[in-house]
């Protein structure tokens, strides 16, 4: 009899676990269990979980291993830029990373002080949307100056990128 119970219990586990994990991948995010709705805007879902609403493919396209993320999570903007985007030192792969502001106030050059390269130290140009996807997806600053290795190179659709260039902009 109380091995009966024992079976019964571990069954009623197994299936209360299988339970929990029953979303699909699309609805589950990119390395985090964001519930649908969760975004109030597409450009804020990307930068949160490099996936778009419109099922339009954002993918990784070089810069360090996505593999690298801790619990075998998944690269996104929030993962080095935080989660207000202001950047700043943090430790992964047991590397220590230094993360530049990329709200669009810093980007554009609307805080000068906020549009400075934290490894190069250097002021750069302003961004517009063209030089914005020039460093999303091959990595480079307005001026043609190489981003840091560690920044991720990206390719989205135009709507995308404009969508994740709106959100940035909504941020103080």
């Amino acid at each position: 009899m109380y091995m009966k119970v024992k079976e019964i219990f571990a069954l009623g586990i197994v299936l209360l676990l299988a339970g929990c994990n029953s979303q699909t991948d699309r609805d589950r995010g990119n390395g985090t269990n964001w519930g649908v709705g969760s975004f109030d805007s597409n450009g804020k879902r990307i930068y949160f979980t490099a996936t778009s609403e419109r099922g339009t493919p954002i993918s990784f396209k070089g810069g360090p291993a996505s593999g690298m993320m801790m619990m075998g999570g998944n690269l996104t903007c929030a993962s080095c830029h935080g989660t207000d985007a202001r950047g700043g030192k943090h430790n992964m792969n047991m590397e220590t990373m230094d993360a530049p502001d990329i709200r669009w106030s810093a980007l554009s050059g609307e805080h000068p002080e906020e549009q400075m390269d934290m490894k190069e130290n250097h002021k750069h140009e302003s961004y517009s949307l063209e030089t914005f996807r020039n460093a999303v997806e091959g990595g480079k600053h307005p001026d043609g100056d190489e981003l840091k290795k560690d920044m991720p190179r990206w390719k989205m659709s135009d709507e995308d990128l404009k969508d994740l260039m709106k959100y940035l902009k909504s941020l103080d």
